[in-house]
């Protein structure tokens, strides 16, 4: 002989039904609202002197700017590049040595991935030496 199933139906109190609306609306506007960890960054990608036979190969650091925070063994994301930033002569260079300054986004979270969407300008000293501090 089986159990019989008891349901429970609370009644409602008078106001319940707008505040469940409200906390679904609070919900629903946090849940659209952007993330702010992908916000736009300025960096500068950093060779760490690790070599590899193998990819994937994480030979950068990314140090952001002007924070100093540096994300180890992180390579950016070059594939959101314009074409015409993408054809730079110097950009291989610029990212082995922090010469340049880039536009992107940051989204922590494991892994952490940062993308570049713009190259702004060549870096000044104080940027490039960011490469040098560990």
């Amino acid at each position: 002989m089986h159990a019989a199933l008891k349901v429970i139906v609370l009644p409602w109190h008078k106001g319940s039904r707008l505040r469940c609306l409200g906390v679904g609306f609070v919900v629903l506007v946090a849940a659209a609202m952007p993330h702010p960890a992908a916000a736009q960054a300025l960096f500068v990608a950093c060779d760490n002197g690790l070599r590899c036979v193998q990819a994937p190969c994480p030979s950068k650091d990314v140090v952001l700017v002007p924070s100093g925070r540096r994300y180890a063994k992180t390579d950016p994301d070059l594939s959101a590049l314009p074409p015409a930033d993408a054809a730079r002569r110097d950009l291989a260079n610029g990212l082995y040595s922090g010469r340049l300054v880039l536009s992107g986004t940051v989204e922590n979270g494991p892994p952490v991935r940062i993308t570049a969407t713009k190259i702004l300008r060549r870096a000044t000293a104080h940027e490039a030496a960011l490469c040098r501090r560990r």
